[in-house]
């Protein structure tokens, strides 16, 4: 009978390594592994083109590559971009798309301004958030209701109801002349 653990295990030995003993990646190489790291985020849910690139410099902070020709050096914030502009380019990544679906998603339980505090922080562009934040003030009085109607339903009877429901409907960053509406029982045509 033949013991297996007394078997030598293959080695695998790589020609280039480091001073971290980590092996030095070809350009090609460390632009495939980036490409299949954002593909893997993208396939799990949409991000925004910041939060990708930020994602994509934290995964590779520490990857080592050598440059195949010396003189068209990329550095690694140049290969994450030029992933992003590929990605972008064929629609994998869209903040557009990205945009929809917080929108919809916060839209459904927060207010205009704090959707559009929601989208700053994302990194949208300007144009894409006031595109956003245009459709939903459509439906904000609606939406405030809605979210009013399931959380207390019943007019305030007193001033300090009336400064609960107040600030709860502020901190959904409605704007204070919906919160008066709703408040006040001025919107008769959603009930």
């Amino acid at each position: 009978m033949i013991d297996h653990d007394d078997e030598p295990f293959e080695q695998f030995t790589v020609s280039t390594v480091n001073a971290d003993k980590k092996p030095l990646l070809t350009e090609a190489q460390l632009r495939q592994r980036i490409m299949h790291r954002a593909i893997g985020y993208l396939s799990r849910r949409e991000y925004s083109q910041q939060e990708l690139k930020r994602k994509l410099t934290h995964a590779f902070a520490d990857a080592t590559f050598s440059h195949a020709e010396p003189e068209n050096t990329l550095e690694l914030d140049d290969l994450i971009e030029s992933v992003l502009e590929y990605l972008a380019k064929n629609n994998w990544q869209s903040d557009t798309r990205f945009a929809d679906n917080i929108s919809k998603i916060k839209g459904e339980r927060y207010g205009s301004a704090r959707v559009k505090q929601t989208l700053n922080q994302k990194g949208l562009a300007r144009e894409i958030i006031d595109e956003k934040i245009n459709e939903l003030a459509e439906t904000e009085l609606q939406r405030g209701f809605e979210v009013w109607q399931k959380k207390f339903g019943q007019l305030p009877q007193n001033s300090a109801e009336y400064a609960k429901q107040s600030r709860f409907m502020a901190y959904r960053g409605f704007s204070f002349d919906i919160i008066k509406k709703i408040l006040k029982g001025n919107v008769e045509c959603f009930e």
